[in-house]
């Protein structure tokens, strides 16, 4: 069968063996203990698993070394080319600004002009004469030309004159991306530009570029246009990256080697504390470290040696105790060094008392693995509010919880906390009831008493079983308080009532006479809380008023666990899905439990045990009726009492 709650996590790790605590955490104490203090004499010794050489941290660290360095170098190498790269780019084109700017003023714009307009004639030589001695003077292995008619948008221009006599004159010339857009701003401003570095099929190239401006007529003709190749200093910065990268290299493989020494003078240590740490694991607590240094391997190496020395301290506190249902007792009592003293102190507490109503019945009825499935489930959701409230669980008593507040830890607000765990605890009944109606399965309701007084809490037992515990009067009360109440019902001393203060909600009183109080004590029914923990239970709507009936019954008084044989015969004459109202002939105290039988008017046969308690007196028009709510029947009568209720 599916789990029908969710299973709580367990609790971190907190006595460093890598195990974690259950939300129940048991630690029996071995058969046999070894004279040297081994942990658990039953298990061996853990060696470290043979670690292939890319696990082991010296390798690690070597190549973590080696890396580095290449990446350093690599950096740096990638740096520097860059560096040159720019310097390069900027040199050539301040080179090539400067002729274009210089070579510009040789050039006559009316010479350009007529070349436009008369391509092969006297103009056209004597243009492309003037280009000639520019390229020879400035000793450029590439033409110098001019361009008119620049479209930078089209990215086509027309070139005018070349000193290249193979170039035809009034060619069009196709602009490289990145020339146009310089280009585009020299005919906006009439600055001279360079282009950056770029690349063509032709080859790297730096272009610089002057506008021919007519000064008389105030307009640009074109512009002069000096390419340079830079293959060959990309050639040279191609060189220096070559250089960069085998220095990279080797400056990696003398890391690797320096790596390779620094780490297994590191690694030695480690890899004792290792080998400390998997004997610590296989339960050996003997063997303590040397302590070969004082950096922080050394430090550490200190620190472990504590830790094995708190742990065999521990180890003996576990194994005097048994078993706790909350972690803060084990912590409370590993954090004291009178942990394991007998005896105990007297402190002012608040008891938690709950009691499933029915759940006994269909223990003894139901599939047993669904009978403890449920009972977990139920049992781990309960305990998970406690825990959160700062509660202990003192003791699971088959479907009953007894829990203490303000112990072992000392929360002041532990009435407060109590009274908000009681108020979760039924709210999330809710839930699981949802959760078993989903499922096909009963309902059950929680019965909760609290209870705040002096108590004595301590350690007792022997010396072969101990458990923290707490006892009194106040715990006495608590369960006399928890057996007067119905499903879904919150009782409470005054006292609690008094702790809490104003942040109660309440309703009552109820008096009620408990055995071992000779005066009637008043319980207070609990609604709500407010404050840091405010809540309130949930809003059961109006109470079904029952049907009319007229069922003749037989009565019997329960007093304490026994049932008394003497019973008397009564009548039902209201049924509801929880709750009977009956005339009985002998008034019955309030709070009574009682055990009834009736016969159904439209039935032959008798119904089963209705186990119930009595909530109200006789009152009102019809002085003889007594209202008894139900705990506990059969699944055939609650179909009978929820079809009645249907109608």
């Amino acid at each position: 069968m599916a789990n029908l709650f969710p299973r709580v996590p367990p609790y971190p790790d907190r006595r460093g063996t890598g195990e974690r605590y259950a939300r129940v955490p048991e630690w029996r104490a071995p058969a046999k203990r070894a004279a040297a203090g081994r942990y658990d004499p039953g298990v061996t010794s853990t060696t470290p698993a043979r670690l292939r050489p890319w696990h082991r941290l010296s390798v690690r660290l070597s190549l973590l070394f080696a890396l580095a360095t290449l990446v350093a170098v690599a950096l740096v190498g990638g740096y520097v080319w860059d560096r040159q790269r720019q310097l390069v780019e900027e040199s050539v084109a301040i080179q090539l600004l400067n002729i274009a700017r210089t070579s510009v003023l040789l050039v006559d714009p009316a010479l350009q002009a007529a070349v436009e307009r008369e391509p092969g004639g006297e103009a056209a030589e004597r243009l492309r004469a003037t280009l000639t001695t520019i390229r020879t003077e400035a000793v450029l292995s590439t033409p110098v030309y001019t361009l008119a008619d620049i479209d930078p948008a089209a990215g086509r221009a027309r070139r005018v004159a070349s000193s290249d006599a193979a170039a035809p004159p009034g060619e069009v010339v196709t602009l490289a991306p990145e020339v146009r857009e310089p280009l585009a701003w020299t005919l906006a401003d009439g600055f001279a530009r360079a282009t950056p570095v770029y690349r063509t099929a032709g080859g790297t190239w730096i272009t610089a570029f002057a506008p021919l401006v007519d000064r008389a007529a105030g307009t640009t003709l074109g512009v002069l246009v000096v390419d340079y190749p830079v293959e060959t200093y990309m050639h040279r910065l191609d060189e220096v990256r070559t250089v960069v990268m085998q220095g990279a290299v080797l400056g990696a493989l003398g890391a690797l080697v320096l790596g390779v020494l620094v780490a297994r003078r590191l690694t030695r240590p480690l890899a004792a504390l290792t080998g400390g740490v998997a004997r610590v694991a296989g339960g050996d607590l003997t063997r303590t470290l040397p302590v070969r240094s004082r950096d922080e391997v050394g430090v550490l190496t200190g620190a472990f040696n504590q830790m094995l020395e708190g742990l065999r301290q521990r180890d003996f506190i576990r194994t005097t105790f048994g078993r706790y249902v909350s972690p803060e007792v084990v912590e409370t009592l590993l954090t004291s060094p009178q942990g394991l003293s007998f005896g105990g102190e007297k402190r002012v507490v608040t008891i938690l008392m709950s009691d499933l109503r029915g759940y006994t019945r269909f223990a003894e009825q139901g599939d047993p693995a669904w009978v403890m499935d449920i009972l977990n489930g139920y049992l781990a959701r309960m305990t998970d509010i406690v825990v959160e409230h700062g509660g202990t669980i003192n003791e699971f008593i088959g479907d009953a919880i007894f829990a203490i507040f303000g112990a072992p830890l000392p929360h002041p607000d532990h009435a407060e906390r109590a009274a908000a765990a009681a108020l979760a605890m039924q709210r999330a009944m809710v839930e699981v009831n949802a959760v078993h109606e989903a499922r096909g399965l009963p309902r059950f309701e929680m019965g909760i008493g609290l209870n705040t007084g002096e108590a004595v809490v301590g350690n007792i037992g022997s010396e072969q079983r101990a458990k923290y515990s707490v006892v009194g009067s106040a715990v006495n009360l608590a369960a006399r308080v928890e057996s007067a109440t119905v499903g879904g019902q919150i009782l409470m001393t005054p006292a609690t009532l008094e702790a809490l203060g104003g942040l109660a909600e309440v309703a009552g009183p109820v008096p009620v006479q408990v055995k071992g109080v000779s005066e009637p004590l008043l319980l207070w029914e609990l609604r709500g809380v407010r404050g840091r923990f405010a809540q309130r239970l949930p809003d059961a709507g109006p109470e079904d008023p029952g049907v009319a009936v007229a069922w003749p019954l037989r009565c019997w008084i329960v007093d304490g666990k026994i049932v008394r044989e003497n019973g008397f015969d009564g009548e039902a004459r209201r049924a509801g899905p929880l709750h009977l109202d009956v005339r009985l002939p002998v008034p019955v105290p309030l709070l009574t439990n009682v055990r009834l039988r009736v016969r159904y008017a439209d039935r032959s046969q008798e119904s089963g045990d209705l186990w119930g308690k009595v909530v109200s007196l006789p009152s009102g028009g019809d002085a003889t009726l007594t209202r008894v709510r139900l705990t506990a029947i059969d699944p055939a009568d609650r179909k009978v009492l929820d079809a009645l209720a249907a109608r």
